[in-house]
């Protein structure tokens, strides 16, 4: 089995487009039509461009493509795209459901905090990831999945919004065209490379 590898990248130019996976289901003739996402989370793809590089540089990158191709995956960090520094929406409470699903994989355990909100109060809870604490929750980091404990006490309220932060890696491919390298003057190169990330483990 190869080795997972985490590769660095110092881009200047970062576009992150993310790819959906939804179903469209048509109700007989009457122009309605209901929208299913078939998975729990968007995929993203990157587009990364590195300027102002050295041959070595370049052929150290041209060499990691080479090995990697597109069949083998490799952790990054994500530039500017690997945390969720503010508390974000990650789904809603209803008394019953202990799991959800972060925005993102590969999540680091030490990034994450969690709280609540009450909008009809206006209250906020923090959560701790302690089974000392009155609400206890734990991280399923490679899925990016939080699972509250199954007490009366630590489930999220219906209604409550569930929010967090937190950082992570992407696991990705390169694309089959997933690199460009252009010579702008002798001895400067610059290179363009595309990702995709995968829930794929190979």
């Amino acid at each position: 089995m190869s080795h997972l590898r985490t590769l660095t990248f110092t881009p200047s130019f970062v576009e992150r487009e993310s790819i959906t996976h939804t179903s469209r289901t048509q109700f007989d003739n009457t122009g309605l039509a209901q929208y299913l996402s078939r998975a729990s989370r968007p995929a993203y793809r990157f587009t990364l461009k590195l300027e102002a590089l050295t041959k070595l540089q370049m052929n150290s990158l041209t060499a990691a493509h080479a090995y990697h191709q597109g069949g083998r995956s490799f952790l990054w960090d994500g530039a500017g795209y690997g945390s969720v520094d503010n508390f974000s929406l990650v789904g809603e409470g209803d008394d019953a459901r202990r799991e959800f699903f972060l925005g993102n994989r590969n999540v680091g355990a030490g990034s994450v905090a969690i709280q609540t909100f009450r909008p009809s109060s206006g209250v906020t809870s923090a959560w701790a990831a302690s089974s000392a604490n009155a609400w206890p929750y734990s991280l399923t980091g490679a899925a990016g999945v939080v699972t509250f404990a199954n007490s009366s006490n630590t489930i999220p309220a219906s209604g409550d919004d569930v929010n967090a932060q937190w950082g992570c890696n992407y696991r990705c491919h390169f694309e089959p065209d997933g690199i460009k390298v252009v010579n702008q003057w002798r001895g400067v190169y610059s290179v363009e490379l595309v990702l995709t990330e995968t829930a794929y483990t190979g």
